[in-house]
């Protein structure tokens, strides 16, 4: 007879959920009807009789206290300090159930009492609350909890909630308890969603003159976290010159003037230049445009020698990410130079059904309007142009009939070109660029 062997049966291991949840729910019943209490703890006026091996399995804490060989692990009645009773019930119910009641009310005492027990089960709950309630007017206050009680998780998130909600946030009195490191270290963040850096300068300005008696000593310190070469002149003179306090608007103007000219003066060493670039530009959360200016456009069907200039602007909106047109050119060119300075643009040269321009514009976003500006000392198209330190510089190109070598930098402020010198090979339609001082 032959022998057939049976398959051999492997071996699963269950888990059975429910068996936890019975096991728990007749522990806390236990508890209720007093059983096999072997301690009670003294919170306050309240008195609480409980099992040290279930507080001792919850809780590092408690596992500490009854069984690290301390004077308590030994004691029928263990007093409690540094929690209110209430609080303490609420924690003693989850250490039991595993429910735990949270409200607008009790969740800070409640972090509080759940980080010094170590809860951290607790603690995530209480944060994520937290997070679900937070707004405008109260992100400043969790951010300074967050901080006095070192909860890392809810300090980053209520910081991120201030970033990108700063336009709203700045104008509540919150903002203006601030701590000054508080208000440095905001101040400085890349993730500001702002308009553009004025708006920093004004909230800096908004905490300072909440109490300027106090404040206005700050001013260095608190300033140097705005970005000022982006801040533009006019506007910053007019406001500067709205304050009532003399000493503080003298301080303004010294302080402004000296950070202006980062923008214009160039710094010896590398850690300076650094510096200097960093406040020059836009924060990377700030409020972005990129520009289409002129340029050519060929007429349906039409062959390349039937392509036309053009003197419409389009500007892309990296907060909306649409792109809308704004005012023309005053002559429309293709083959034009483009560049910022002072947080104007500026269109340079260019050339239209083979006339090469000398003319500059320059646009205004404040105004959306562009004006004329000195010509050139050459008309030039295929040009190449970048900036340094508050001057624009305009190389080479198409000049005249003949490919150019020569250079001319722009002073926005006097509102004169010069020739400055001339490159060692002609070239155009090339890339130029500027960096820490030297162009490229």
């Amino acid at each position: 007879m032959a022998c057939v062997a049976c398959p051999s049966t492997s071996e699963f291991p269950f888990l059975a959920d429910r068996h936890a949840r019975l096991l728990l729910a007749q522990i806390n019943k236990l508890r209720c009807g007093q059983h096999f209490c072997d301690v009670q703890l003294q919170v306050g006026e309240g008195a609480y009789k409980v099992h040290r091996l279930v507080l001792a399995a919850s809780s590092s804490y408690f596992a500490a206290l009854f069984a690290g060989g301390m004077k308590e692990s030994s004691k029928d009645v263990v007093q409690i300090l540094g929690v209110d009773a209430n609080i303490f019930q609420i924690l003693l119910e989850f250490i039991y159930t595993g429910i735990v009641s949270i409200n607008e009310n009790n969740v800070q005492e409640l972090i509080v009492a759940a980080d010094m027990f170590q809860l951290s089960e607790v603690v995530d709950l209480c944060c994520e609350f937290l997070k679900g309630q937070i707004d405008p007017m109260n992100c400043i206050g969790l951010f300074q909890f967050a901080d006095q009680i070192a909860c890392h998780d809810l300090l980053e998130f209520s910081e991120n909630y201030i970033h990108v909600h700063f336009l709203e946030v700045h104008n509540g009195d919150e903002f203006l308890a601030l701590t000054k490191d508080q208000l440095i270290k905001i101040l400085r963040s890349e993730d500001l969603s702002i308009e553009d850096e004025y708006q920093v300068f004004i909230a800096a300005m908004q905490w300072i003159l909440k109490d300027s008696e106090k404040r206005k000593k700050y001013v260095v310190e608190i300033l140097d976290a705005v970005r000022s070469p982006l801040l533009p002149p006019q506007r910053l003179l007019k406001y500067i010159e709205g304050i009532s306090d003399f000493s503080l608007q003298i301080a303004l103007h010294t302080l402004l003037k000296e950070y202006c000219e980062i923008g214009y003066f160039p710094k010896e060493n590398k850690m300076s230049s650094f510096l200097q670039a960093t406040k020059t530009r836009p924060r990377r959360k700030a409020r972005k445009y990129i520009y289409a200016i002129g340029g050519y456009t060929r007429l349906q069907g039409g062959r390349w020698s039937d392509s036309r200039a053009l003197s419409c602007v389009e500007r892309f909106d990296t907060f909306s990410q649409y792109w809308t047109t704004v005012s023309s050119l005053h002559q429309a060119r293709s083959g034009l130079g483009v560049t910022v300075v002072g947080g104007m643009v500026y269109a340079i040269g260019g050339e239209k059904d083979s006339m090469i321009f000398d003319c500059t514009e320059r646009y205004d976003p404040i105004t959306k309007q562009w004006a004329t500006v000195a010509s050139m000392n050459h008309p030039r198209c295929g040009l190449g142009v970048c900036t340094s330190y508050g001057t624009i510089y305009a190389l080479g190109g198409w000049v005249g009939v003949e490919i150019g070598t020569s250079v001319e930098r722009f002073d926005p402020e006097e509102n004169t070109w010069e020739i400055v010198g001339s490159m060692a090979v002609p070239r155009y339609n090339f890339g130029c660029c500027e960096i820490q001082g030297e162009g490229f």
